[in-house]
């Protein structure tokens, strides 16, 4: 069996258990969705798209380059490094405050992204979390924890 077959195989009894589930929670109607109701769908495109995979893997013939594996030749160790960089944030930001982790988690993605020259690298970091700040903060009056320096 090949490797895309047994993963769609996979995602569709996946897609199944959540189906059922959501169903148990109640549907409710699209002008008054249930608690089931958005799990559902979501678990019926899934299942459609783990079908299509699964007729695409088995119509896939083997005169056809079959796609090369997706960490094969990458560099993995970066996508670890994001995800610790994204679990420090988390422990952080209560103590540091909003803008100060998030400044310092953007700058490390995005030297980690591109090792792009430093000034680079601190523009757009504050001007990602000015950004984040105001659309949450101010627009959508969102309240974060404020850092050491009070903001």
């Amino acid at each position: 069996m090949s490797t895309d077959r047994g993963t769609s195989i996979f995602w569709l009894l996946v897609a199944v258990v959540v189906a059922v589930g959501s169903y148990r929670l109640g549907l409710g109607s699209v002008s008054q969705p249930g608690s089931g109701f958005l799990p559902f769908w979501a678990s019926v495109l899934l299942g459609l798209l783990s079908l299509v995979c699964f007729g695409q893997a088995v119509v896939n013939r083997k005169g056809r380059p079959r796609p090369e594996p997706l960490f094969a030749g990458r560099l993995w160790h970066r996508v670890v490094l994001a995800f610790v960089a994204l679990a420090a944030y988390a422990q952080v930001v209560p103590f540091a405050g909003y803008n100060l982790a998030t400044f310092l988690l953007m700058a490390f993605l995005f030297w980690l992204a591109g090792r792009q020259r430093l000034w680079r690298v601190a523009v757009y970091s504050l001007g990602t979390t000015v950004m984040t700040y105001y659309v949450f903060s101010r627009a959508l009056n969102l309240q974060f924890p404020a850092g050491p320096l009070g903001f």
